[in-house]
């Protein structure tokens, strides 16, 4: 028995931190505490831009989901809606545990 298994994959540029800042709303480093069914709970070391609160609660869009991963450290690029706050893989999130520029903000 031959089996086809098709994965559809989102495609879209990856934006620069440039241009992901200037399309959010909330940017900011912050530490995966949980995940669940799309929802990420994140807790903010550096804000960035726009974020007030120290606990986000981040819906992460079934279109084109991030992989987030408990207990690392990402720089988060958001957008708002009625109260809630929007990712995908596609806002230019990253892990910045792995980039040469992170900083730890911690106390």
């Amino acid at each position: 028995m031959f089996c086809l298994f098709l994965f559809l994959s989102c495609e879209c540029e990856k934006l620069d931190y440039i241009r992901a800042l200037r399309n959010s709303d909330i940017a900011f480093e912050g530490i995966v505490l949980e995940i669940s069914n799309n929802i990420a709970i994140l807790k903010v070391i550096n804000p960035i831009k726009q974020a007030k609160d120290s606990i986000y609660t981040v819906y992460n869009q079934n279109e084109c989901p991030f992989n987030f991963i408990e207990n690392r450290i990402y720089r988060v690029f958001l957008k708002a809606k009625d109260g809630r706050c929007f990712t995908n893989n596609c806002m230019g999130n990253s892990s910045v545990e792995d980039n040469d520029d992170y900083r730890d903000y911690s106390e």
